[in-house]
């Protein structure tokens, strides 16, 4: 792994910037990496355009992330780190804050949304409102939304499945996994 930047004060706060050199390396990062840490990676996505006639097209661009990491996984198999969090720089492809269970939803592919009512009693203001804005989402795309109590055992295993479910209209691509493999552009 080669170490490109490396700015840390002394209270261990700061920011590196590596460049895996080989697949080994993953392991590195993986062991370095924390929860509520930012990453910023390189990946590809797919995007979707409509025309000025109308029809929708998509087309897979290149862009550079920038997540708070919330979860950290590591496939030894094919030494591949994957990464779940937020968007917490908003770009041309990816608004902040956004997750995959709200790509569901902007592919109008959510039928029934099922969420925890303790996500709207959130202590962070905007994971509040980001969860509104699904729920309203959702609702004006002719969706269903089924609010369950954080008191009844329903709630409760919702809460311990991230508070928030979707059934779909139409399958699409697995959003749990990356579109395309990012990890070796980590940066």
């Amino acid at each position: 792994m080669k170490l490109l930047h490396k700015d840390i004060e002394k209270d261990n706060a700061g920011q590196v910037t590596l460049m895996p050199e080989e697949a080994e390396d993953m392991w590195h990062t993986y062991n370095l990496l924390q929860i509520g840490d930012s990453l910023m990676a390189s990946t590809i996505r797919k995007v979707q355009t409509e025309s000025s006639t109308g029809s929708v097209g998509s087309s897979r661009v290149r862009t550079t992330l920038c997540v708070c990491v919330d979860t950290i996984d590591f496939d030894s198999q094919a030494c591949q780190l994957r990464v779940k969090g937020t968007n917490i720089q908003e770009n041309q492809y990816v608004k902040m804050g956004a997750y995959h269970v709200e790509k569901a939803s902007e592919a109008l592919a959510i039928d029934i949304l099922l969420i925890s009512d303790n996500l709207f009693r959130h202590q962070d203001v905007t994971t509040r409102s980001r969860y509104v804005r699904l729920v309203d989402n959702v609702r004006d795309n002719g969706g269903t939304v089924r609010i369950f109590s954080s008191l009844h055992v329903s709630g409760e295993q919702l809460t311990q499945l991230s508070g928030v479910a979707a059934i779909l209209r139409f399958p699409i691509a697995d959003l749990s996994e990356p579109e395309d493999d990012s990890s070796s552009d980590e940066e």
